[in-house]
């Protein structure tokens, strides 16, 4: 036998004291257990204290570390935990929802409060009134309306001069026929006739 079951028979046979077994052998035999049955009773006649603390010592040193009890035990919580797992997880996963599904509903409370606040002064003629001349920049009649831009809304003045029309060629072949049959016929101020043209 080795590990907790010897330790388990030898204090098995530590409670039950020392036994007699009937004697087979020869006479030496019996003389040598005779004196070590005499030195264990006379070394526990010799220390009494001893038996209390060292035994119990003794006894939580042999005890094994690892009881039928303890494994069935450490399962059973195990399968406590593994079981009580999921159902929490699931618990937790409907709590964000519930949460996130309060805020969504307070915000589109906002916004029907937002709303009802509005169509109340929508009612209101006056305000109706105040809204469109402020938009639509309309007047009543006999009010004369102006509008006045910030500076810095204000377009500013372009600094290119204009460039000149460009004329197609057709239009200046035009213009030069048009000149050349009306010989001494003064030129219409919109025709542009070349230096170099036939006269």
């Amino acid at each position: 036998m080795s590990g907790p079951s010897q330790r388990a028979a030898e204090r098995q046979t530590a409670r039950r004291g020392p036994t007699t077994r009937p004697s087979t052998g020869s006479t030496s035999s019996r003389g040598a257990g005779a004196a070590r049955r005499s030195s264990t009773t006379s070394t526990s006649a010799a220390a009494p204290g001893r038996t209390g603390a060292a035994a119990r010592v003794a006894a939580l040193r042999d005890r094994p570390s690892l009881t039928g009890r303890a494994v069935v035990l450490s399962i059973v919580v195990a399968l406590l935990v593994f079981t009580l797992a999921v159902p929490a997880r699931a618990v937790l996963k409907q709590r964000a929802e519930i949460n996130s599904l309060r805020a969504d509903n307070a915000a589109a409370q906002a916004r029907v409060d937002a709303l009802t606040v509005r169509e109340e002064r929508l009612r209101d003629p006056v305000y109706v009134t105040s809204l469109v001349r402020e938009r639509l920049h309309y007047v009543l009649p006999g009010e004369v309306g102006y509008v006045v831009l910030d500076p810095s809304e204000a377009p500013a003045p372009s600094s290119k001069p204009k460039a000149a029309p460009v004329v197609s060629w057709y239009s200046s072949l035009w213009a030069a026929v048009s000149t050349a049959d009306s010989a001494g016929a003064p030129v219409p101020a919109g025709v542009a006739v070349r230096p170099n043209a036939p006269k």
